[in-house]
């Protein structure tokens, strides 16, 4: 499997409050993660990255003979145990009080993979030249167009559009959405942080997936967020259905 991430903290923050890795295990599966933590100065970041290094910690557990099944529930526990953390060191750092981050996870091999996410972070899919959006942002404009409550034209402005309605460290209980994903050879995963999907339409994003080294493609993709006024930090992840190399 073929691999790239690439960061940048935009324009306007003073911090970058996104966080990202990709953890390549010896039996074949790949686990990405992109972050995108909130609560102001200092918090989003430590919350992203308390979320990223505490769910790859936790998947050190997985072995080789685990099922797509059991990989799940093994990152849904990861998930939860993350969540715990974020929680406690709040609860003792007053300054962090009320810090929370978005997750994407993907945890793949070459044949299928177990997807979860929490927020407004997005994981998109890239196979035949078409751009699917796998998952659906958890934002209250999300619940508005689901329900009927507002068009497509007024999310895309809408007032409220950056409230989440589900966060990794904010509650006690959190709930991941998970599904399994099978993709072929050559076909591509874009995870990113809202800084790059608030940004960057579909359109340009599939334009930009065509070709190129997975390196070129996330570099060429932040530096269209960050021509398209770079508010927020941008994070991007690719994985390609490859048989080897990193990029």
């Amino acid at each position: 499997m073929q691999s790239a991430i690439q960061t940048h903290i935009g324009c306007v923050r003073q911090t970058n409050e996104d966080s990202g890795r990709i953890q390549n295990y010896d039996d074949g599966w790949t686990l990405a993660i992109v972050a995108d933590g909130m609560g102001g100065h200092q918090a989003g970041d430590v919350a992203s990255q308390m979320a990223v290094e505490s769910i790859c910690e936790h998947m050190q557990f997985m072995h080789s003979e685990m099922t797509p099944d059991e990989r799940q529930r093994t990152l849904n526990e990861a998930i939860q145990a993350a969540n715990q953390k974020i929680l406690a060191y709040a609860a003792e750092h007053p300054e962090c009080r009320g810090m929370g981050t978005t997750i994407v996870a993907a945890l793949m091999n070459s044949q299928l993979g177990v997807l979860a996410h929490i927020g407004d972070s997005r994981i998109y899919r890239y196979s035949g030249g078409v751009l699917q959006q796998i998952t659906s942002d958890h934002t209250l404009v999300n619940e508005l167009l689901r329900n009927h409550q507002i068009t497509q034209a007024e999310a895309a402005n809408h007032p409220r559009r950056n409230i989440l309605t589900r966060a990794l460290g904010t509650d006690q209980t959190v709930k991941a959405d998970f599904s399994i994903l099978h993709w072929d050879e050559e076909d591509m995963l874009l995870l990113c942080s809202d800084g790059l999907s608030g940004k960057v339409s579909g359109e340009i994003i599939a334009d930009i997936l065509e070709g190129g080294s997975l390196k070129q493609m996330a570099e060429t993709l932040i530096a269209h967020a960050l021509e398209a006024g770079g508010e927020d930090n941008i994070t991007v992840i690719l994985l390609r259905n490859q048989t080897e190399g990193v990029e």
